[in-house]
């Protein structure tokens, strides 16, 4: 279903382009960053059966690829970020390491990765993440020169500023609501954003917990908004799906991506559209669902959800995978476009 030929070899170091100032680190950040060679293969079609369709749901896709590393640490990826043009991102997986680079394109169409590089994100006493309580990294988020990173189990937020230090940064723990270190052990916040400037509560971060913790009265997602005027929202349990990551379209609405994986229902994944004038505190947020999609399409465990606006005005949904880093699944990258 893939066509084998590789289009990308890693390149020399080079830091994620959407925190400029990580050039002025790059003596410091080499002792902990490197180069990671990387081979795409290209996805041309997103249906197993019908590889001429274009059209799925509200959304067209423009391609994929699927991608493959020996490096291992690359791989579960969970959440990202990309540039305001698409190209230039930012990743992290959930043991805890950053991964950056740029995607190559041509007509929109997504052809390899390079410049990518990848290193431990560093926890508050100085020691990789991946060696602490806070291993298992999750949810990001991008504010200013700052990047927002959620932990599940211990169900915390941690805060780099990468502008000044570069991945060599050491994560800040800020204060989460009290209700948040109730989630389940591996349960926890999944989605991160920063609400938009179409919202009353811009700049406030919201945090959306992949599932309802066990025995809460309702099965709806439990979600925090988190700033000078916060509170608690929850996410309508529509069928077997989980939330695993959160983003916003350039009109300011907010899309939920979610997973399905069960024995009755095989794996699959959703996304939904949510008017960003419907979240604020004590909402149950519900919305018109853009795409699903399930086993005979190509996909994965899809976790991360990037957006940004073409030059064209379409709006580019770009989704990756998450392996768990087994053998047995693949780190994909679906590149869908949001007509005008």
């Amino acid at each position: 279903m893939i066509s084998r030929r590789a289009v990308l070899a890693g390149s020399a170091l080079a830091l994620c382009p959407s925190v400029p100032a990580l050039a002025k680190t790059e003596g410091r950040n080499r002792r902990i960053a490197r180069p990671v060679a990387i081979e795409a293969y290209p996805i041309s079609h997103f249906s197993v059966t019908e590889r001429d369709r274009r059209v799925f749901g509200k959304l067209t896709f423009l391609g994929g690829l699927e991608l493959r590393s020996k490096d291992p640490e690359f791989g579960g990826i969970s959440s990202g970020q990309t540039d305001p043009d698409g190209k230039g991102f930012l990743a992290m997986s959930d043991h805890a390491h950053w991964i950056a680079g740029r995607f190559v394109e041509k007509d929109g169409v997504l052809t390899g990765i390079e410049a990518a590089t990848i290193a431990p994100a560093i926890a508050p006493d100085g020691r990789r993440m991946k060696d602490t309580r806070y291993f298992d990294s999750e949810g990001m988020a991008r504010k200013g020169n700052s990047v927002f990173i959620s932990v599940e189990r211990t169900h915390d937020i941690l805060q780099f500023d990468l502008a000044s230090e570069g991945f060599a940064a050491r994560g800040r723990l800020i204060e989460v609501p009290a209700e948040m270190k109730g989630l389940d052990d591996n349960r926890g916040i999944e989605a991160l954003g920063v609400l938009p400037k179409e919202s009353p509560y811009a700049g406030s971060l919201i945090a959306l917990a992949e599932r309802a913790p066990s025995g809460a009265r309702s099965p709806d997602n439990p979600g925090w908004i988190i700033g000078p005027r916060a509170g608690r929202l929850t996410v309508r349990k529509v069928g077997a799906f989980d939330i695993t990551d959160v983003n916003f379209l350039p009109d300011g609405d907010m899309l939920i991506l979610e997973r399905r994986f069960s024995p009755f229902f095989g794996l699959g994944f959703r996304i939904r559209r949510i008017p960003i004038g419907a979240v604020k505190p004590g909402a149950v947020l519900d919305g018109e669902v853009l795409i699903e999609a399930d086993l005979s399409h190509q996909i994965d465990n899809m976790e991360a959800l990037m957006v940004h606006r073409a030059a064209d005005g379409r709006t580019m949904l770009t989704i990756l995978s998450d392996d768990n880093f087994s053998l047995l699944q693949r780190t994909l990258v679906l590149r869908f476009a949001l007509p005008v």
